[in-house]
């Protein structure tokens, strides 16, 4: 029997490691406030598209964010670091860095908690092509808080701004996926960035290359 004749499962070769759907067709960068981003990528206000006339939600601007630039015993700290994943689509995927103590340290999740105060982000409710409705959010906008069983809580930045097209709801009922599967069935929210500030939107976020090299870098500080 040639290969044409074959059924379509007898022709893929199912012990290789295809890449993921998040690395064929993401591209990875981070968000970190600008008070520990030494690449120069500040915290400053995006300039709004024409087309964005609802204000975006900065409510993190007067809470307190975990993580500052450093504790009180100036120990660098990452609790509020954010993972974009930008499509090929320019749609970013909003998640957690791998760095971020929720995953790095195995935590357990009992919630993710998208009502962050002043938005339930549950209640964003999106309609038509242009996405009319949609919550407005910036990069320091909270687009929920993770609650593990230690008792901690970290509230999740969104790392960029535009409008917010869905979040997971998912991880309403099932916060572990979260954990298990961050950059696909576990993700937080869909964003969807003003098209034209697209230069904007790059140069206030961290290659995947650049952020391991100032993790790395701030590794070796604390061990000194």
């Amino acid at each position: 029997m040639s290969a044409a004749e074959l059924p379509i499962e007898k022709t893929v070769e199912l012990d290789r490691n295809y890449p993921r759907v998040s690395d064929r067709y993401f591209s990875e960068y981070y968000f970190m406030p600008a008070e520990k981003n030494k690449e120069g990528n500040g915290d400053e206000k995006f300039e709004k598209s024409t087309e964005d006339t609802v204000k975006e939600d900065e409510s993190t601007e007067d809470q307190p964010i975990n993580g500052g630039r450093n504790g009180e015993d100036g120990t660098f700290q990452n609790d509020n670091h954010t993972c974009v994943l930008i499509h090929s689509n320019k749609l970013c995927l909003i998640t957690l860095s791998h760095h971020h103590p929720v995953l790095s340290e195995k935590k357990d999740i009992v919630k993710v908690n998208f009502d962050v105060g002043k938005f339930n982000r549950l209640e964003n409710q999106v309609s038509g092509k242009g996405k009319r409705g949609a919550q407005m959010i910036g990069p320091r906008s909270p687009v929920c808080k993770v609650i593990c069983a230690d008792g901690m809580s970290y509230t999740i930045l969104a790392g960029v701004n535009g409008k917010l097209i869905e979040v997971n709801e998912r991880l309403d009922t099932n916060p572990r996926l979260l954990s298990e599967s961050p950059k696909e069935d576990g993700y937080l929210a869909i964003v969807l960035p003003p098209l034209r500030n697209g230069n904007v939107l790059l140069n206030r976020l961290l290659s995947k290359e650049k952020y391991e090299a100032l993790m790395n870098e701030n590794l070796r500080e604390s061990a000194e």
